[in-house]
Order: C-alpha cells, then sequence, then structure tokens
C-alpha cells in the first residue's frame, strides 16, 4: 500500500513538473481532456498548476469544482465554486454546478436558492427546471414546484407523468408527507389548462382519491368511463369512491361485477367483503373476506379486523377476538377498541 502510494506521488510529481511548462490556456485544456476520460486526479494535478498561475481566472476555480463534483467530493467542489463566484458572480453556470454539489450535501436551502438565481436567467433549461421542480417538493416549497410542474408539462405533455415517472414518485412523495390535497389542487389547476390529457386526468382521479375528495374523484373517474367503459381499474375507483361515499348498494354491484373477471384478485374481495359487512351480511362477509385473507390481500390488518366484526355478529365472539389480535398486531389501531369491549374482560 505505502509502495502504491509513493508511485503516486512520483507520478504526480513528474506530471506536475512536466506541466510547468504550459501556458494556462494548455494547462486548462489538459485538465478538461483528463476529466473527460476520467482521470481525475491528473486533471486536478493540471487545474492545480492553472489556479497558481493565474488565482484570478473564476473558470479555473469554476472546473476544479466540477471536476470534485465528478469525484463525488462535494464539499471540496463547494469551496472552488465559492472562490468562483467572489471572482465573478455574473457567471451563471457556477450557481448550478454549486447548486449540484450543495444538493449532494443536503444543504438544501442553499441549493434552492442557487437554483433559483441560475433559472432566473436560463429560463429554458429543462434540466434546471425538474431539479427545482423535486427540490421545490421536497422543501414544500409547493407555488415554485407547482410553476416548474406546468412548464414541464407544456414541454412534455403525458410523457412527462409516464415515460419519465415523475407521476408516480410524485404520487409517493405527496402520501408520505400527507399533502396529498395540495397535490390534488396542483394537478387541478393544470388539468383545468389541459382538459384533453388523458394521463394528467388519471393522475388527478388517484390523487383526489388518495386525498379523499371521493366526489371529485367520482365526477372524474365516470368522465373517464365514457371514454373507456371497459377500464376495470378506472371501474375500481368508482367502486372505492361509492363505497367512502355511503353509497354501498352501488358499491357492493359494481365489486361484484368486477369479481367475475377477476375472481382471485386479494384486495377486490377485501372490498367487496367490506361492502357486505356494510350490508350486515355477515356470513357472506366472513366467506368473503377469509377468501381475501388466504389470497393474501395488500392489507390484512383490515381484513381480520372486518372478519372479526363479522364473525361477532353471528355469535362467534372466540374466533372474532383472535381475527381482533391478530389485526391489532399487524397495525390496525381500530381493533384495541373491539378488543377492550369484547375480549378483554
Amino acid at each position: 500500500m505505502i509502495k502504491r502510494i509513493f508511485t503516486f506521488i512520483i507520478i504526480c510529481g513528474f506530471v506536475s513538473v512536466a506541466m510547468a511548462q504550459y501556458s494556462f490556456d494548455q494547462l486548462m485544456s489538459f485538465g478538461l481532456r483528463s476529466d473527460e476520460k476520467g482521470d481525475y486526479p491528473t486533471a486536478i494535478v493540471s487545474l492545480d498548476q492553472a489556479i497558481e498561475m493565474k488565482p484570478q481566472e473564476d473558470i479555473a476555480w469554476l472546473t476544479r469544482g466540477v471536476v470534485r463534483v465528478h469525484m463525488k467530493d462535494y464539499g471540496s467542489a463547494v469551496v472552488d465554486f465559492n472562490k468562483a463566484i467572489l471572482l465573478n458572480p455574473d457567471r451563471n453556470q457556477t450557481y448550478l454546478y454549486r447548486f449540484i454539489a450543495y444538493k449532494e450535501t443536503e444543504n438544501y436551502q442553499f441549493a434552492f436558492s442557487d437554483i433559483n438565481r441560475y433559472l432566473g436567467e436560463e429560463t429554458e433549461d429543462t434540466f434546471a427546471h425538474q431539479e427545482r421542480m423535486d427540490l421545490s417538493m421536497l422543501l414544500s416549497e409547493y407555488e415554485t414546484f407547482q410553476a416548474d410542474f406546468e412548464w414541464m408539462f407544456a414541454k412534455l405533455g403525458d410523457a412527462m407523468l409516464d415515460e419519465y415517472g415523475y407521476g408516480k414518485k410524485q404520487l409517493q412523495h405527496f402520501e408520505k408527507t400527507k399533502q396529498m390535497s395540495v397535490y390534488a389542487r396542483i394537478l387541478g389547476t393544470t388539468y383545468g389548462k389541459y382538459p384533453e390529457s388523458k394521463s394528467l386526468k388519471a393522475h388527478y382521479v388517484a390523487a383526489t382519491f388518495q386525498a379523499e375528495q371521493f366526489a371529485t374523484c367520482l365526477k372524474l373517474v365516470n368522465e373517464l368511463l365514457e371514454q373507456y367503459p371497459n377500464n376495470s381499474n378506472y371501474q375500481r375507483y368508482k367502486a372505492d369512491a361509492l363505497f367512502y361515499l355511503n353509497r354501498i348498494d352501488e358499491a357492493a354491484e359494481l365489486y361484484a361485477s368486477l369479481l367475475k373477471i377477476m375472481p382471485n384478485d386479494a384486495d377486490l374481495l377485501a372490498d367487496y367483503g367490506h361492502c357486505l359487512l356494510q350490508q350486515e351480511k355477515w356470513i357472506e362477509a366472513d366467506e368473503w373476506l377469509s377468501k381475501s385473507i388466504k389470497l393474501k390481500n395488500s392489507a390484512p390488518a383490515y381484513a381480520y379486523l372486518g372478519r372479526g366484526i363479522a364473525r361477532y355478529n353471528q355469535g362467534k365472539t372466540g374466533l372474532a377476538c383472535v381475527d381482533w389480535e391478530r389485526s391489532y398486531q399487524l397495525g390496525e389501531k381500530a381493533a384495541k377498541k373491539w378488543l377492550d369491549a369484547h375480549c378483554n374482560q
């Protein structure tokens, strides 16, 4: 190991001596070519000498900072970019690179300031709008997020949400942060400007459903079903919205229809079972929820809770308590109410 380090020092020393005869422009050019080849140590040696030769040239500091970004040495890159900006605060490109370094070191507020500064001049940079959109979402800067979302959609159309995957990513973020109503509002505003967009409307449906805006969701999905009457995904949204709007009979009818097409869909079985539960059809609810549990639905805690209620109302208190205990262990807090009322005496 010592031998390798010593060899590296000797090589760098030879490179340094050899480069001493070059001009500033030659050193800069050699540094750029080395960076392009991925030979970062040689690039740094060349740019070190360029900076030593002309320390007032901001482009040298900027270029060395870019190499350090490529090396993932973001802290040192920020130092170089700071110096470059001190020497020339009007070179807009430096702010973009410093944004990248700040973002990678999770200095998000500084990064946000730099990307705003950059986009103030480079208004048509798609990469920068994309980066600011992601960062503003993270920082809950929703006005900026909306502006970039609409700008990106105007540029890319439905491909933004589908091919580039922003729709799924954003739904997941807003669901996790419990700000889905904000996202639904942003999608609604954008959809108002682009009402012909099928993809935007579909994401708007998902957002309104997650935001528990079931009346709006139902209206949108009914419109989609006029165009695509056999789309099972839209039919499921409709059935779910009807259920939460307490239109249980309509929901049950639609779930039953869907189960004829997808008889082994565990989540669909659970949804239908809960409809039967609301209709106080205890035996049938028990049957369908049991099928759902056996097929491993995505929300077993909720299914066990419902089956426990169905069994309790059939006079099977012991089995009901077992289901509620299982439900509670799986994270369904509502199960504790049933356990305390009927099982923990």
